[in-house]
């Protein structure tokens, strides 16, 4: 029967990777991870479309050479909250502000007050959320002299 669950768990055509993380949550015999690993390697389409998508490499960014120079920020929503996370890039070390509103003006609160205890970043990295890309937060990162740089090239909604 082992041959014929290797071909129902590989029906989908995921892969390697996926069909052993699925096998483990519903089957067990000795070698299936070699059994699952033969199957796709000998399957024709298989081979053919693994080599074609190979993994992109991580790109890691230059680290700054002093603490809350270059600081990367997002917002994110827990338990009904929102919340403005910011991270340093040579420490990482995180800030957290809950957010009383998703305006603009409530961002660039928060991020003033932690400007206040660390000092004023070079450059800040966020997504193009619209607290970010805002005619209130380009002049406000232009009156301190801030680089701003986004990570995605077109703005997201909420």
């Amino acid at each position: 029967m082992q041959n014929e669950m290797l071909e129902k768990l590989h029906i989908e055509h995921q892969g390697i990777v996926k069909t052993k993380n699925r096998e483990r949550d519903i089957l067990f015999w000795n070698d299936m991870g070699k059994d699952i690993e033969n199957l796709v390697s000998a399957r024709a389409t298989c081979a053919k479309y693994q080599a074609a998508n190979p993994k992109e490499p991580m790109i890691p960014s230059e680290l700054p050479s002093r603490p809350w120079s270059k600081i990367g920020m997002d917002l994110f929503k827990l338990c009904g909250n929102h919340y403005l996370l910011v991270v340093d890039y040579l420490s990482k070390w995180p800030e957290l502000a809950k957010l009383e509103s998703l305006t603009s003006k409530c961002v660039i609160t928060h991020v003033k007050s932690m400007i206040s205890k660390y000092g004023v970043p070079d450059i800040i990295i966020s997504d193009n959320g619209p607290q970010f890309v805002s005619y209130e937060f380009k002049e406000f990162v232009k009156s301190y002299y801030i680089t701003h740089t986004t990570t995605s090239p077109t703005p997201c909604s909420e």
